[in-house]
């Protein structure tokens, strides 16, 4: 299942000293949480606030139905609170059968940790907290990343009981402007539509912006999305082939669209995202320059093509669709990469 922000969802490790780990950002600081916890990434919907809950639980917002109550760590921490942004995401986590949300600056990727290499945090004081929500610390590459045990965060820390019924009278992210809160109110209706029947389909669209235009990649093809590092280039290919990375062990071929969509060529530090995409039985990397946002969008609302499109691009367009100010190209990404010109005949 690809969730929300089409990040991978992992199986249980078969290997036995390892675990899968989701790591995220939140304001500089770099977490890891357990992937077996995730159900999915969404971007930052609008929050209803919620009554009679602990001063961290800053809103709750539905997903396709059911109700998820969103986490600030932030305040779960102690901390003053934070300005919200657009660019925000909230990990939806699954415990005991029920959801709970934590807003992060951003997922970073995912990862599988030896267990060795976690280290339990270290204590300082003589009566230690019995729930405590870091569960311990590991270095991963260059970064410390600080472990979570995200089944405490239903716990109220002893410190904080007091302040529940001091909790203030809020608005959800009162210092954003008016095209923010309007993006993030059609983030939570898009979210709170449940699957329907062929008449409402909806399509899933990962909305990427290449040369300031915005273009709709189909989520049942997205794998992830990645931060490109240090890629390595392959001789004799063609432009459109940015050579290859490794995610996580496994070698990617990273791929530039702009020449198949008429764009022009940026140089070479401009790739730094990619939309991680399944090609076949292959997984391929497409340089984006932004990933802005994940939309359900009722398929009777796709609009046709302009003709100038349909005669430059064939089925590759399957569609147009109005996204902020601009219209978007939904496009159909097996069509693209099946172009006989991309071929790469491996014998020069």
């Amino acid at each position: 299942m690809i969730g929300s922000m089409a990040y991978v969802m992992l199986k249980e490790s078969d290997n036995m000293g390892s675990r899968p780990l989701v790591i995220f950002d939140l304001d500089g600081v770099r977490f890891g949480l357990d992937i077996k916890r995730v159900r999915e990434t969404v971007w930052l919907p609008e929050l209803t606030p919620m009554e009679e809950a602990p001063p961290w639980i800053v809103g709750i917002f539905s997903l396709r139905g059911r109700i998820v109550p969103v986490v600030d760590l932030h305040l779960r921490f102690g901390h003053a609170p934070q300005p919200y942004t657009p660019d925000n995401q909230v990990v939806v986590l699954e415990m005991d059968q029920q959801l709970m949300g934590v807003i992060v600056s951003e997922v970073r990727e995912v990862i599988e940790l030896a267990s060795d290499a976690m280290q339990p945090p270290p204590q300082f004081t003589l009566a230690p907290n019995p729930d405590p929500l870091v569960a311990g610390e590991a270095r991963v590459n260059d970064d410390l990343i600080t472990l979570l045990d995200m089944t405490q965060l239903s716990q109220l820390p002893q410190d904080m009981a007091q302040s529940v019924a001091e909790k203030p009278d809020h608005h959800f992210c009162p210092q954003a402007t008016p095209e923010e809160h309007a993006i993030y109110r059609a983030r939570a209706r898009a979210l709170m539509e449940a699957t329907v029947g062929e008449d409402g389909a909806q399509l899933g669209l990962a909305v990427v912006e290449l040369d300031n235009e915005y273009f709709g990649i189909e989520l049942e093809m997205v794998q992830e999305f990645c931060t490109i590092v240090q890629p390595s280039p392959i001789p004799c290919c063609p432009p459109h082939i940015l050579g290859t990375m490794s995610l996580r062990g496994n070698l990617l071929t990273l791929l530039d669209l702009r020449t198949a969509l008429n764009l022009p060529q940026a140089s070479p530090e401009g790739n730094t995202k990619a939309v991680i995409a399944r090609f076949g039985e292959q997984m391929v990397g497409v340089t984006v320059d932004d990933v802005h946002d994940v939309i359900y969008l009722r398929k009777k609302d796709l609009q046709a093509p302009p003709p100038a499109l349909r005669e430059q691009h064939g089925t590759e367009i399957k569609g147009t669709a109005p996204y902020a100010d601009k219209m978007m190209a939904v496009l159909d990404l097996t069509a693209l990469l099946a172009r006989p010109e991309w071929l790469v005949n491996e014998n020069v």
